[in-house]
């Protein structure tokens, strides 16, 4: 055992075979309870301190932004395989800004220009990865002054609206839709109107991105990320577990400290973890036609699993500004694989009912990142150029590695192997989010 705890000491976690001899050990068994429910509970807080590191440092030469706290970052182009960096599920149809906020010391005030009809959004995310959006949504594209606001308070400035958030580490990430790259240009400009002032962070300077899913470096930053937030009601049973085990906002996590069966069974937690949400995370609230929707997705409340999972997959908006359902079979119940031609048949009349646009994507199931294709085409929707009805005025597009006979012209090319597809819709309508509206099957063509 004592061999074990020093391997992990170094920085790796145990195997699967040293995990199945916790059952051999009560201390380790008991640190693997409390490690797995830190590990559930924790995700989106661990993750996202691993995000703010890695995007306010320049942890790589390619990473696509890094700027300091309080301050906007614009992504150089509309992603591509090139350019998605860390992002999980990204959009191909939205200019991205970012920025991490840091309200500890006071509101970070926010300055929108009039976008006018074009679509846009700013959507905030707390440590626990819940969403709040100002924007077309909220404003009518109308210029405002905001004023973000954290548990540490602070004076709201005359003119300003005050926008509360429930934790004073924040990660904004903001869309801008851009039809184009020659529409890209405009977006861009809008985008550098937002003005941001706040507290000024760090200068970026170079450093080693964190990886903390492959040690016991995830329960020092879940321990940081509980010291930093405010306690939640009906969370004091679970906390003063957490800091039983160690990790909790009352302590101060100290690997060197945990005793062999303590480190084994926290290593162990943190190791299978990503399986046991991988294998029960997501729980689709509504399914029609192979598409999964979870209306609880943008705020999960207690259920800790699908907001784990939520944030592994990338984190969502809320439904109200757009929701993303997702499909990985096909209408015989198989698994998408790019070797096989799919079509999705929207009948007249049928497309998604949306209050500013739609568009369908495909990623890599195992990355969920785009995939180059020789098209360059990463998503269709109701801006593509040069879609085809057919004849009876419905529309048909087509899924597949390879060039469809039907021709480019409604082809969404797809990755070569297993994939998994999510169709977007901004601005949902009520029959959207109450199930009126049902999406059509990915029907199998062939072989």
């Amino acid at each position: 055992m004592l061999t074990i705890a020093l391997a992990l000491a170094a920085g790796s976690l145990p195997d699967d075979g040293q995990c199945r001899s916790i059952a051999q050990d009560p201390e380790a068994a008991l640190a693997y309870a409390s490690g797995l429910q830190g590990f559930i509970y924790g995700y989106p807080l661990v993750d996202l301190l691993k995000q703010r590191h890695n995007e306010t440092h320049r942890v790589s030469p390619d990473q696509p932004v890094a700027a300091p706290v309080n301050t906007i970052a614009i992504y150089p182009h509309l992603l591509t395989p090139e350019t998605q960096g860390q992002l999980r599920a990204a959009n191909a149809d939205t200019l991205y800004l970012n920025a991490w906020l840091d309200l500890s010391k006071g509101p970070v005030l926010v300055d929108v220009p009039a976008f006018g009809a074009r679509y846009y959004t700013l959507a905030f995310m707390d440590l626990y990865g819940r969403p709040q959006h100002l924007g077309t949504r909220t404003n009518g594209g109308s210029a405002r002054r905001y004023a973000l606001i954290g548990p540490s308070g602070g004076n709201v400035p005359a003119g300003y609206e005050a926008f509360p958030l429930s934790t004073d580490t924040v990660w904004m990430l903001g869309r801008v839709l851009a039809t184009d790259n020659a529409d890209l240009v405009k977006a861009k400009a809008l985008a550098a109107a937002i003005r941001m002032t706040g507290a000024a962070g760090e200068p970026v300077t170079a450093a080693a991105p964190l990886q903390p899913f492959d040690s016991l470096h995830y329960f020092e930053l879940l321990n940081q990320a509980l010291r930093m937030v405010p306690a939640k009601p009906g969370e004091a049973a679970l906390m003063a577990q957490f800091d039983q085990a160690g990790f909790g906002p009352g302590r101060q996590f100290d690997p060197a400290k945990l005793r062999p069966g303590e480190t084994l069974g926290l290593g162990c937690a943190v190791r299978l973890g990503p399986k046991v949400l991988a294998q029960r995370g997501f729980r689709p609230s509504r399914i029609q036609n192979g598409w999964m929707w979870s209306g609880a997705m943008a705020d999960p409340g207690n259920d800790f699993l699908l907001r784990a999972e939520v944030a592994r997959g990338g984190y969502v908006n809320a439904p109200e500004e757009s929701i993303y359902p997702a499909a990985i079979t096909d209408n015989r119940g198989e698994m998408l694989d790019g070797k096989r031609l799919y079509r999705i048949r929207f009948a007249m009349g049928q497309l998604p009912p949306v209050g500013a646009f739609w568009s369908l994507t495909a990623y890599d199931r195992t990355t969920s990142q785009l995939v180059a294709n020789p098209l360059k085409r990463y998503n269709i929707g109701d801006r593509t150029p040069g879609l085809r009805q057919d004849r009876d005025g419905s529309l048909s597009l087509y899924l597949s590695a390879a060039k469809p006979p039907a021709g480019s012209s409604n082809w969404l090319p797809v990755p070569p192997g297993a994939f998994h597809v999510v169709l977007r819709l901004y601005l949902p309508r009520a029959e959207a989010l109450d199930g009126r509206y049902a999406l059509p099957p990915i029907e199998r063509i062939e072989p």
